[in-house]
């Protein structure tokens, strides 16, 4: 299979500016609400974006598998704008939370659809690469978002934001149409269930994706203090300004984007994958570290950098390996299953780092969160490497059985 750079790359701009409007979402909101609702409310915030792909993945699996891409992603895509368009309309503040849940819950199904078509047009051996070339151009957006949204909201107020946010999700579902990507609903034999439960299994059956997921859940778990207490360490504690916390944010973006155009430009062994995964960890281990030590925001701003670079190499190689391993026929229920196992950890750690930090302030809490980090990395980490060395994916077995066979 030859992969379509071009239509991808075309894929990866619109994506790119999608997560440029989300992120300037998320920025105003925080901003915004921060001294009303405090530490438990920004935390509420992030669960709304996280608590629907837990809930949603065994629906969202199916719909990616059982209908066509274009029917999952572009009527979800334009119920997202519509959501992001209601924040402008001057709603109490209890609608962010309802607004933010609808635009996670349509945004669950459009993931899995969206991976499944990444790699269904993908070769095998590119996928980490067009993985890489995605993050780059949303990290783009991520970082370009903290600036942009700081100019719109000290110049003009909270509403550009939300209006682009609306936009971005419209050019993406129009772009997607355009370029003219499509995978094919799953097609069983005759009598066969579609089982919504068949991803969830396969994640468990296969030592590496289970060795690999069971890390990542445990590891967000303790680095969701760094989601939940970044704006209060750089706000409260080191007394930085609003344009100086977007500029902290773009510096994890910015990371984030050197980090995946070094792995998209980066042909590596998939036998050393799993390794790269496990370096990228200790990096991100290590920045967080720092972060919650820092004593000013220009430290703090070069450790969320070094932080995004870590993030690049987990995302894209720990995709890879994930996708590469699942059947064709499954992406769309693996990608679910797999990203409900990732948030839950993420949601409990959540839920745990707005009750620290609210009791014990900011900066204790996201140490002590590295450190169990660390710890959690020295115990699992080993694992994951050792299954990598192995590391066949399934098209590899299927042409291995063929030659047997023979």
């Amino acid at each position: 299979m030859k992969t379509p750079w071009r239509k991808l790359y075309v894929l990866s701009v619109a994506g790119g500016l999608s997560w440029l409007g989300s992120s300037l979402t998320a920025f105003a909101v925080i901003l915004r609400d921060k001294d009303h609702v405090g530490a438990t409310g920004i935390a509420s915030y992030l669960l709304a974006y996280g608590v629907p792909s837990i809930f949603m993945a065994p629906i969202a699996g199916v719909v990616a598998d059982k209908f066509t891409s274009r029917q999952v992603i572009v009527p979800t895509l334009v119920l997202m704008g519509l959501s992001s368009a209601s924040l402008t309309f001057g709603f109490p503040v209890w609608w962010t939370l309802v607004s933010l849940l609808i635009t996670a819950s349509a945004g669950t199904m459009v993931g899995p659809a969206m991976q499944a078509v990444q790699v269904t047009y993908t070769n095998s051996d590119d996928v980490p690469r067009v993985s890489g070339l995605m993050q780059s151009t949303a990290a783009l957006g991520q970082l370009l978002a903290p600036a942009i949204g700081g100019i719109l909201v000290s110049t003009t107020g909270y509403i550009w934001p939300f209006l682009i946010d609306a936009l971005s999700f419209w050019i993406l579902a129009a772009i997607f149409v355009a370029i003219g990507l499509n995978r094919k609903p799953v097609e069983h034999e005759t009598g066969e269930k579609f089982s919504a439960v068949a991803g969830l299994k396969f994640v468990f059956g296969d030592r590496l994706i289970r060795a690999l997921l069971i890390l990542i859940a445990v590891l967000v778990v303790a680095l969701s203090s760094f989601n939940v207490g970044e704006v209060f360490l750089v706000k409260d504690e080191l007394h930085a300004s609003d344009f100086v916390y977007g500029m902290v944010g773009a510096a994890f973006a910015a990371g984030s984007i050197l980090g995946s155009v070094i792995t998209s430009a980066t042909k590596l062994n998939r036998k050393y994958h799993a390794t790269a995964v496990i370096v990228g960890i200790g990096v991100l281990v290590s920045a967080i570290f720092g972060f919650s030590v820092s004593d000013r925001w220009s430290v703090a701003m070069g450790f969320a950098l070094i932080t995004g670079l870590g993030n690049a190499s987990l995302n894209a190689y720990g995709m890879g390996i994930m996708m590469v391993r699942s059947p064709k026929e499954m992406l769309g229920r693996v990608n679910a299953a797999a990203g409900a196992i990732i948030q839950t950890g993420a949601t409990i750690g959540v839920i745990i780092s707005g009750v620290a930090i609210s009791i014990w302030h900011v900066r204790p809490v996201i140490l002590v969160s590295a450190i169990i980090s660390a710890l959690v990395l020295a115990v699992f980490g080993r694992d994951v490497i050792r299954y990598g060395r192995s590391f066949k994916d399934v098209s590899t077995k299927a042409e291995e059985n063929t030659q047997n066979a023979v």
